[in-house]
């Protein structure tokens, strides 16, 4: 008797728990409502909005979960105010284009009846006058309101059009360089407890040594101690394989480099690790905990005599910068093809852009100028460009 009483009690409890999840199961299925949104924001709210010249146009539609039975309008706005709430939001630094550049075709759109997608709005860039380079713009367009039966939906009631100028710039060829120094400056920044280094590659093709190392570059102080460097094919990796390394630990990369195209690489330390960014995607980090790094010495390619042939680097480099504190992954796809020169936290910016001569300006003024002692040659091939 007893063990009958126990099994009904366990069946009981069985289907006492089954029953909500039914009954809920049920109840959400059956409170489902079609909503309209910004075309496209269901997988991202971010959109690229190329600008290579002007004017340059970018359509934007809504889309309800079904198709209408009636016309329903659609009223739309560029809400600048959003723009900080995005940089809140994202850890971002995103600027509203200045004004007069950017035009909307039209504030209301419609929906026809039978169908499921308005006809398009318009954002037009008009004239990049007065845009500052480096600087990131974002131009907010956002459902204001519907005059229909269909409720917005909030996730997706708003499109973030980030303008990417097609950039061309110029760099330096360091693949026949013989080097034998570095460059040392009188003005050292010191007690850098996080740090952000940047700097564009493009290979040619990779050395055949063993070991077939391509040195890129280095920083640090004169002295040499809490130094930064980045190398392809150290003993132990591939030959198109980065390696990081500092005073603290080092890193190879997981991605395996191509030859023929340009890679932006950033070393981000924010006082904790040592992560590194390539093209603006998190690659590898390892740990380096309380660290604290100074700068007064910079080298691009391989100075050390007797290593010049061997372990020089076979390609081009250019947007060579060092800030002084730990840049956001936002930040850092936003500067994949440049930043803006007075940026907070930047210490020094070498774009290697003067197309000529033997001096390298530091852009943020800081007087990080570097003249360098031997003939510069200088590409502006049709494959620098950037779109950003």
């Amino acid at each position: 008797m007893n063990r009958l009483r126990y099994n009904f009690s366990l069946f009981a409890i069985v289907i006492l728990c089954a029953i909500p999840i039914v009954v809920f199961s049920c109840k959400k299925f059956v409170s489902f409502k079609d909503v309209i949104l910004i075309t496209g924001t269901e997988t991202d709210k971010l959109a690229k909005f190329v600008v290579e010249s002007t004017p340059s146009s970018y359509s934007v539609t809504a889309t309800a979960t079904d198709k209408v039975t009636k016309d329903i309008t659609v009223n739309f706005d560029i809400d600048t105010n959003l723009v900080s709430t995005y940089n809140t939001t994202n850890s971002a630094n995103y600027y509203v284009p200045p004004s007069g550049t950017y035009t909307l075709s039209t504030n209301s759109t419609v929906i026809t009846a039978g169908t499921n997608v308005s006809d398009p709005v318009t954002v037009s860039i008009t004239s990049t006058t007065g845009f500052i380079d480096g600087r990131p713009y974002l131009i907010p367009v956002t459902i204001k309101s519907v005059d229909g039966p269909l409720n917005v939906l909030e996730a997706s009631r708003t499109i973030y059009l980030k303008v990417a100028r097609v950039y061309q710039f110029n760099s330096i060829d360091i693949s026949n360089y013989n080097f034998y120094r570095t460059i040392t400056f009188a003005n050292p920044t010191t007690n850098l407890k996080a740090f952000t280094f940047e700097v564009k590659c493009y290979i040619n093709s990779w050395h055949t040594g063993s070991p077939p190392i391509s040195r890129l570059c280095v920083w640090g102080p004169a002295d040499g101690s809490m130094f930064n460097l980045l190398r392809f094919g150290e003993a132990g990796s591939a030959q198109n394989q980065l390696q990081w390394i500092n005073s603290s630990g080092s890193v190879f990369s997981t991605t395996l480099f191509s030859l023929n195209r340009w890679y932006t690489l950033s070393c981000v330390y924010d006082g904790s690790q040592c992560r590194l960014y390539v093209d603006g995607v998190l690659d590898n980090e390892f740990d380096a905990s309380g660290q604290t790094y100074s700068f007064s010495l910079l080298e691009i390619g391989m100075s050390y005599a007797g290593y010049q042939n061997s372990q020089r680097f076979l390609g081009r480099t250019a947007e060579m910068r060092l800030w002084n504190r730990a840049l956001s992954r936002t930040e850092i796809q936003n500067g994949l093809c440049g930043v803006y020169s007075g940026a907070t936290g930047l210490i020094a910016y070498w774009k290697l852009n003067e197309s000529s001569g033997q001096i390298f300006n530091d852009c943020t003024g800081h007087g990080y100028n570097i003249t360098w002692p031997y003939a510069v040659v200088w590409n502006s091939a049709n494959d620098n460009k950037c779109a950003q």
